[in-house]
């Protein structure tokens, strides 16, 4: 039960860090970029963070 307990913990850390990133990418993005705030830029802004946390966690190092 403990390891499943960590295992969900660990998801939500990373659906976290995959937030933050992304909000970072979307800030930047609307504020000296100049896009448009729009609910696709969030999106995409998002899956970006995710991408970048599934490149760090499997990377070759």
């Amino acid at each position: 039960m403990r390891e499943l307990v960590v295992e969900i913990l660990l998801r939500l850390a990373k659906l976290g860090a995959a937030s933050v990133l992304g909000a970072i990418v979307f800030v930047v993005a609307v504020g000296p970029l100049g896009g448009a705030p729009t609910a696709e830029l969030w999106l995409l802004s998002w899956l970006c963070g995710a991408a970048a946390v599934l490149l760090v966690e499997s990377g070759p190092i």
